[in-house]
């Protein structure tokens, strides 16, 4: 049973404006500035490493300025899954195309690959130069290093969990049997886990196989909301990430119901 202030929730306004603050950090990683142009990361593809073919695995996008248009001398640093040393991983030109093979980031870091294990992430950031100096932009990526994904290996009642939502309890993930490349999981069982009678669902979770990167098309799930009798039709959709590695399954879900929205919530599913 909910508690009942989370009727005061629920969104019925559409017109609801979030204005944000500025504030500022100590940045040990390097300097900023505000440029005439933005670099853009874009075609990101392969956007993930492979955790088993180390020697040959790359990523490779692509770096446009934006509306600005212009050309800009630049540079790409990497750091391993967070780490706070940033190393210069190459030097090119924007608008230009940057392939960053993992041999070559642990080259640069004096690392081995062996020492990069899968789960972890790559960080990439683009610095662009003005005057005699670099400045870190906004465009980075995080390419993961991953584990083959196995669709077998996701079938089980595994246990979802929403600390924002307040919902703990196992689920039921089976393949979608109508996706003959295995990439569609089924999750069983989120709305049982609020108190609801599922007669609706199950969810999809539609992976795509160049990232890992997760998408839950809007489905109802329960008629009726077992809290609130009142509200009817909860659908549960959004997006999220599968960590192949840990066979971690991280979802930023948006609730509705026909009577309005209670927001989004991240869910964590864990085998």
């Amino acid at each position: 049973m909910k508690n009942i202030n989370r009727l005061l929730t629920i969104i019925i306004i559409l017109g609801l404006t979030v204005t944000g603050c500025e504030y500022e950090i100590d940045d040990l990683a390097g300097d900023r500035n505000l440029i005439e142009s933005t670099p853009v990361i874009e075609n990101f593809n392969p956007s993930i490493y492979l955790a088993a073919d180390k020697a040959n695995t790359a990523v490779a996008f692509d770096v446009t300025s934006g509306e600005g248009g212009q050309s800009m001398d630049a540079i790409i640093e990497v750091s391993y899954d967070g780490g706070r040393e940033r190393v210069q991983l190459k030097e090119f030109t924007i608008p230009g195309s940057v392939e960053a093979k993992l041999t070559d980031v642990a080259d640069a870091l004096g690392i081995s690959t062996d020492d990069m294990k899968g789960g972890a992430y790559v960080n990439i950031e683009v610095l662009t130069k003005s005057g005699d100096k670099y400045y870190r932009s906004a465009a980075a990526v995080n390419p993961l290093i991953a584990c083959d994904y196995v669709s077998g290996d996701y079938v089980g009642s595994p246990n979802a969990s929403s600390s924002g939502w307040g919902v703990n309890g196992p689920v039921t993930v089976t393949v979608d049997p109508t996706d003959p490349t295995g990439y569609t999981l089924l999750v069983a069982g989120l709305s049982t886990i609020d108190g609801c009678v599922e007669d609706g669902g199950p969810l999809p979770l539609v992976i795509d196989p160049a990232s890992y990167a997760i998408t839950a098309p809007k489905t109802m799930l329960a008629s009726v909301v077992g809290w609130q009798p009142a509200y009817t039709n909860i659908s549960y959709g959004g997006s999220g990430t599968l960590n192949t590695c840990s066979q971690e399954i991280q979802l930023i879900l948006a609730i509705t119901v026909d009577q309005g929205s209670f927001g989004e919530y991240t869910f964590a599913i864990k085998y």
